[in-house]
């Protein structure tokens, strides 16, 4: 009767014992708990492990990340144990998820001058549960109709290669003139080495024509179409941890294009870009990124442009605009408050960019700001960033209405000294 009991509890109750002292351990089973939405394979992709392989505990630590940076769950946890039952002894590959709600509503609008527009649509990059990402959106622009269908799937053949299929026709607002570009990117690539080295390229080919301008007297580039390749190395990687980012990497990307252009018929240029993030204890955040570009001579809608809400808070949409840009951003993000629905993030940041102007003068600009970040951890990719910005320092030569003929559409005036405010949505970089 003694033995029975005995037998019976090992069978209801099986002993667990952490594995961890004992790595490397052959695991005999995974067990996957707490999926409603994502399918058990899309979990087993990202292991890097099956049922007989040796696990250590670094490629325990690498699945584990390799499951944040999906970002479809809103917790992960990981552990080998080892369990004990009537069966005898096994060692078990436990996962632990939490899935995120991956469908957002998409909504954009903006006025000026005698224009006005609005973007709607929706995003989900969890399809059906299986991580494949699907975005459409509609635009209505001052009378004209379009919008945006972007497919990708980061792990085409279930090998960790990601495609990416966008094609669009929206109209981005530039001071001078607005410009409705229609166009298709294709970009493939493939991650190496635990994923710290990415390789791949992106090719797109693109028709600029051009609208009534928001703000600014109207200046009219020529009409266009432009093919570009753009080859793409990146070291390292970044790692997220919930709402909070670790790890670094150095991101090259040499860019090859031709056009119709009158003004040049191939141009060629740059993007290098370094990002770094260091979580300070269990609340705080640094984050900076430094980005340098450049490109040949190219007609001004084809130049590289600053401001706004993103990279050079605090002035205004499209006061940089140049052929030779390095940049900067600095941010120090504090975790207030962290639940399941809710989390408030107070960052303070410093912007600052030197560039070359269209008159070929060199130019500096500098804001310091702070802001609040009010996300939704359930959800992916949603939550309210609020920026106060104020510049503090704005050397710029303008391009006035006389000179536009020359140097291109008028610069705008950056208003320094005055707390700029800007909303946007989630974190930029």
């Amino acid at each position: 009767m003694r033995l029975a009991l005995v037998v019976l509890a090992l069978l209801l109750f099986p002993r667990l014992a952490r594995a961890e002292g004992v790595f490397p351990a052959r695991v005999d089973v995974i067990r996957i708990e707490g999926l409603v939405r994502t399918e058990p394979y899309v979990v087993r992709r990202e292991l890097g492990f099956v049922e007989g392989d040796v696990v250590t505990k670094e490629r325990l630590d690498l699945a584990v990340t390799r499951l944040w940076n999906t970002s479809i769950f809103a917790r992960v946890e990981g552990e080998v144990v080892r369990e004990t039952d009537a069966r005898g002894d096994r060692v078990v590959a436990v996962l632990r998820l939490e899935d995120r709600w991956t469908l957002n509503p998409l909504f954009r609008f903006g006025s000026g001058g005698d224009a006005s527009f609005f973007r709607i649509g929706a995003a989900d990059n969890n399809i059906a549960g299986r991580f494949l990402e699907l975005q459409a959106q509609y635009e209505y622009f001052d009378g004209f109709h379009g919008g945006q269908a972007i497919f990708r799937n980061p792990r085409l053949f279930d090998r960790r290669v990601e495609l990416a299929v966008q094609v669009d026709r929206l109209v981005r607002p530039r001071w001078g003139f607005s410009d409705q570009r229609t166009q298709a990117v294709v970009e493939v690539n493939g991650l190496f080495l635990s994923d710290r080295l990415r390789i791949g390229a992106r090719t797109s080919a693109f028709a600029n024509r051009f609208l009534a301008p928001l703000e600014g007297p109207r200046f009219y580039p020529e009409a266009t179409e432009t093919a570009v390749l753009e080859p793409t190395l990146r070291v390292g990687r970044i790692d997220t941890v919930r709402i909070r980012q670790r790890g670094g990497s150095l991101e090259v990307r040499p860019a090859f294009g031709a056009t119709t252009s009158e003004v040049r018929d191939t141009y060629a240029g740059f993007t290098f870009e370094a990002l770094g993030f260091l979580m300070l204890g269990e609340r705080w955040n640094l984050a900076g990124r430094l980005r340098a570009a450049g490109l040949t001579r190219v007609p001004p809608h084809l130049m590289l442009y600053a401001g706004g809400l993103d990279l050079l808070r605090g002035f205004p949409d499209n006061y940089v605009r140049t052929n030779a840009l390095a940049l900067a951003n600095v941010e120090l993000r504090f975790t207030a408050f962290d639940s399941t629905w809710i989390a408030l993030v107070p960052t303070a940041f410093v912007d600052a960019a030197a560039f070359r102007q269209p008159t070929g003068a060199q130019a500096s600009a500098v804001a310091v700001g702070a802001g609040l970040r009010v996300l939704v951890p359930k959800f992916v990719g949603t939550g309210l960033r609020v920026d106060v910005a104020l510049p503090v320092h704005a050397e710029a030569r303008a391009v006035r209405e006389p000179d536009q003929g020359r140097f291109g559409p008028v610069t705008p005036v950056a208003d320094v000294g005055s707390a700029q405010p800007s909303f946007g949505v989630f974190q930029f970089f």
